[in-house]
């Protein structure tokens, strides 16, 4: 059993996140995934990065907003110069929309809470929607945030793998972790299986789960239940000759999202069906009936690709980042919801921070594994 500084489970986008920002601090680091690195749900999201504050804020989550936003841009030039690929990060602006008296209202309500943060927005009227983004339609005052950007999912999977394997990190895919090894207060090794081989047995000094909405699968393992469960996501892509306007186009959970290659990203729903991946037609053609609604362009063309994506969701909607209390080497980041690639810069920055025993950024405290909602037996 080779030994390493961390051993990271989960390769999704804060699992190789969290493996990179080891591997640059000097640590050996192995990552073992259940399926392929990067393929499981990450590289199913739309990549939206939502402004961050630009003032001082004490809500926990906005200073964990406000520091990915920061690290989003850091990261995507090092990565780029690291591995040649460019994540198509971009600060494209976002447009939101309010076709309804419901819509219209939470958009009042968000322009209160993005003047408490100090982020830009302007209200523009719907004339000047063909000047913005041609081919919008909505007959109501639309808001533009231009501090608002986005990032290619895949792309940047791609960039953090790449990353990981430049600096050393070792992959060991299609292995699942099955059990623990432990003492009272630490985790000896975990065994895994798969890949056509017998069980074999990985040894670290530190052990951090990362496996999405797969997480409170594995940390049932060690007695401790972190209630992260999954929440399907089904998306839509469209391919156009050209991408029609830069920004992001939002309209409650719903939103339109530009490729540079002309690729449009058609999201998202929130469905609690377990671990069905499934796409269904009744969904499939909710999301289509919107997306044409707002850009009626699209009923000319059809849907060149369908899929959906389990989200790792939380009950109180914070995600776990922190010690997985009694094992003083084990930890979990995890239960991000909507914003595993949008925080997953903050959240891999604060991981290895609290397991080198440095001040954190941002102190970990609210997001404790555990804290009210979870139950340790």
């Amino acid at each position: 059993m080779t030994h390493r500084d961390l051993l990271v489970v989960g390769g999704g986008v804060i699992g190789l996140s969290i493996a990179l920002e080891g591997a640059r601090r000097g640590w050996k680091v192995g990552l073992i995934e259940r399926g392929a690195i990067g393929r499981e749900s990450s590289w199913a999201g739309a990549g939206i990065l939502p402004a961050g504050a630009t003032k001082p804020v004490d809500d926990p989550i906005e200073q964990l907003r406000q520091r990915s936003d920061v690290l989003h841009r850091q990261w995507a030039s090092w990565l780029l110069e690291l591995t040649g690929i460019d994540n198509e990060h971009r600060a494209s602006g976002g447009i939101y929309l309010g076709r309804t008296a419901a819509e219209r209202a939470t958009l009042r309500a968000n322009c209160i809470w993005w003047e408490e943060l100090g982020i830009a927005y302007d209200r523009l009227q719907s004339a000047d929607l063909c000047r913005v983004a041609p081919g919008i339609r909505c007959d109501s005052d639309f808001y533009l945030v231009p501090g608002d950007a986005k990032v290619r999912n895949p792309r940047h999977l791609e960039a953090l793998s790449r990353g990981c394997q430049l600096t050393g990190v070792e992959f060991f895919e299609h292995r699942e972790v099955v059990s623990f090894e432990t003492d009272a207060s630490t985790i000896k090794s975990v065994k895994a299986n798969g890949c056509g081989k017998d069980c074999q047995y990985f040894s670290a000094e530190r052990f951090c789960i990362a496996s999405g909405a797969w997480a409170s699968l594995l940390t049932k393992e060690l007695g401790i239940e972190t209630q992260v469960y999954p929440v399907r996501g089904q998306m839509l892509l469209y391919r156009l000759a050209s991408p029609p306007f830069p920004m992001v186009i939002n309209e409650g959970h719903r939103y339109i999202v530009p490729r540079e290659d002309g690729h449009l990203v058609i999201g998202s729903c929130e469905e609690e069906v377990g671990f069905d991946r499934s796409t269904t037609d009744a969904m499939l053609l909710q999301l289509q009936g919107w997306a044409e609604e707002v850009m009626p362009e699209l009923r000319t063309y059809d849907p060149v690709k369908q899929w959906a994506g389990l989200r790792p969701g939380s009950i109180d909607s914070y995600p776990y980042l922190g010690t997985l209390h009694p094992f003083s080497n084990g930890y979990l980041a995890g239960g991000h919801f909507r914003h595993g690639l949008h925080w997953s810069t903050a959240s891999a920055e604060l991981m290895i921070q609290h397991m080198r025993g440095e001040p954190t950024t941002i102190s970990l405290e609210p997001f404790r594994v555990q804290r009210g909602n979870t139950l340790s037996f």
